[in-house]
């Protein structure tokens, strides 16, 4: 990695670019000098055995936003904001605070109306999900800048569905919509698409 040659000031994120469920992210994904970001990279490299991804650090807002549907029939299902409590490892929603999220985390429904961050959001995670040619169901995941504008993360097309401890099916709960309608919905639209109906 030349570090000098980074469009962005630290801090950077950097990330490995494979695996589901916050896999590889730690608080020592956040590089905070560009000295350091040589050293983390070659950690990141012998731990995970893949290639990272390095971005600007968001250090604003998360989100998560469920889809349901492919193409034109997308619609966004609800949309949580990740917060983390005092009790989880800070600055990243790391592997170790998703699976104690029960203790580390508070996931918070968002309303588009009267909240700007949470509506650019939603139009934001429907445009990436739509342009992927993403199908049936799944997340996007978005955090915001310091000026407070929600940036596409990535897409999760094959997001977990564990009913109790998987991020799409908790927004369905928090909208009220139960896990076997979430269940039909994706394959009603998976159906759909194979009928050649959209």
């Amino acid at each position: 990695v030349a570090a000098a040659a980074l469009p962005w000031a630290p801090p950077v994120f950097i990330k490995p670019v494979g695996g589901g469920t916050g896999k590889g992210i730690t608080p020592a994904c956040i590089v905070r000098g560009r000295a350091a970001l040589g050293p983390a990279c070659a950690q990141l490299l012998a731990r995970d055995r893949q290639p990272g991804l390095i971005g600007p650090y968001l250090p604003g807002r998360e989100f998560t936003t469920g889809i349901v549907g492919t193409g034109a029939r997308a619609e966004v299902l609800g949309t949580i904001e990740v917060q983390l409590l005092d009790t989880a490892e800070p600055g990243a929603y790391s592997y170790s605070n998703k699976e104690e999220c029960r203790t580390r985390v508070h996931y918070r429904l968002l309303r588009p109306e009267g909240d700007p961050a949470a509506a650019a959001a939603e139009a934001t995670a429907l445009a990436a999900w739509r342009a992927l040619g993403c199908r049936a169901g799944g997340r996007v995941d978005l955090r915001c800048d310091a000026h407070g504008r929600p940036l596409f993360l990535e897409v999760n097309p094959l997001a977990g569905i564990h009913p109790d401890h998987s991020d799409l099916p908790i927004i369905c709960g928090k909208r009220g919509i139960p896990y076997r309608e979430l269940i039909r919905r994706i394959v009603d639209s998976a159906r759909a698409r194979l009928a050649g109906e959209g």
